[in-house]
């Protein structure tokens, strides 16, 4: 799927640390979720060049299998992106990638996510100078405060989705877990809200309700579970949710969709046609949609792909299986190089799978 269009001038609520009753405290002088003070900003950007994507963002997961992790972004040469994070099962060894979960670091990260619904948190070994929370919140909360990844960025894992479901444990260890697979990239600031992202009444998600029309989330991919007329375990959602439009994409393949309707090698599907498509469909932010496009919920081992490029001001996200690389994704699989070309960056946001 390929969003593009992405990016405008705007703002998102913003919390800050400052007594009630404080001027700067324009958009919210209220309660948090748990009853504590809430102050908050409206905070502008005049980008339009994948705003508010172009901020930090932070990786989420749940629900997976993961063997492979690299994220890449553009270096000082402009012609070429680095990888400046990484992690591979084979080794256990990670470079610059810290990985939280329950406000402790694992440092014995395994890749395994499937044995429990706790949420895992991605983000750079390196520190978050936050301040004195006047003009930005600084949690109690050392695993988060990490940095995010900033500007373009492009983030590559080999991962499964196939596992048993009954054997997912709630997080606490209390009975059957939620065995619904995610992969997020929000914005860094959202999960600083002091409750990693679920402080509803005092975070930057939304400036209307639940619609999400804030700092920025993408539910790269969400396998909705939630025992109602949206959900399917075996197809995949990917929506993008910001102040620019609100929410682009998140088409959902609910009750109705049987994922043997389809060929076997098919990935992404029209869940309002009930049809495979041909060439992968495009989401313009304020434009036109191919039809209501959905995931299939792979078997195996996939290569899961979010792409944010600035000059492009694109968002491509792709699932390729190891053994159908596209031509376009060359450089990058399966070799996951510690470099890559200007060249492949531009292939691959061209890609338009199934081609």
């Amino acid at each position: 799927m390929t969003f593009t269009n992405i990016g405008a001038p705007g703002w998102w609520p913003r919390r800050i640390d400052r007594e009630p009753g404080d001027p700067a405290c324009d958009y919210k002088d209220g309660n948090d979720t748990w009853g504590g003070h809430c102050c908050m900003t409206e905070h502008p950007t005049t980008s339009d060049r994948l705003s508010p994507f172009d901020e930090e963002m932070t990786l989420i997961m749940k629900a997976i299998r993961v063997k492979q992790l690299a994220v890449y972004q553009p270096g000082s040469e402009p012609a070429a992106w680095q990888m400046v994070s990484s992690w591979d099962a084979r080794s256990g060894v990670g470079s610059n990638l810290l990985v939280t979960q329950e406000q402790t670091t694992s440092a014995d990260f395994t890749g395994d996510l499937t044995k429990t619904d706790c949420v895992t948190y991605f983000m750079q070994d390196r520190p978050f100078a936050c301040g004195d929370g006047k003009d930005y919140y600084c949690p109690d909360d050392p695993g988060v405060m990490h940095l995010g990844w900033a500007g373009s960025k492009l983030v590559v894992f080999l991962a499964s989705m196939t596992f048993d479901d009954a054997g997912v444990e709630k997080c606490n260890g209390d009975g059957q877990g939620h065995p619904g697979p995610w992969v997020a990239f929000v914005a860094s600031e959202l999960i600083r809200d002091g409750g990693r992202k679920w402080n509803g009444l005092c975070n930057c998600y939304s400036k209307t309700g639940t619609v999400g029309d804030g700092c920025g989330e993408i539910n790269v991919f969400e396998v909705v579970m939630d025992n109602n007329e949206y959900s399917n375990r075996e197809f995949m959602s990917t929506g993008v949710r910001s102040y620019q439009e609100g929410h682009i994409g998140g088409s959902v393949c609910g009750s109705g969709c049987d994922r043997d309707d389809f060929a076997g090698d098919v990935e992404v599907v029209d869940a309002c046609a009930q049809e495979a498509y041909e060439k992968g469909p495009v989401i313009e932010a304020g434009g036109r949609s191919d039809g209501c496009p959905t995931w299939r919920r792979p078997v195996g081992d996939r290569y899961f792909m979010i792409l944010l490029d600035e000059a492009q001001r694109t968002i491509q996200v792709a699932v390729i299986h190891p053994e159908r690389v596209p031509s376009a994704a060359a450089e990058l699989l399966p070799a996951l190089p510690g470099r890559l070309s200007r060249g492949a960056i531009d292939s691959m946001l061209s890609m338009r799978l199934p081609e």
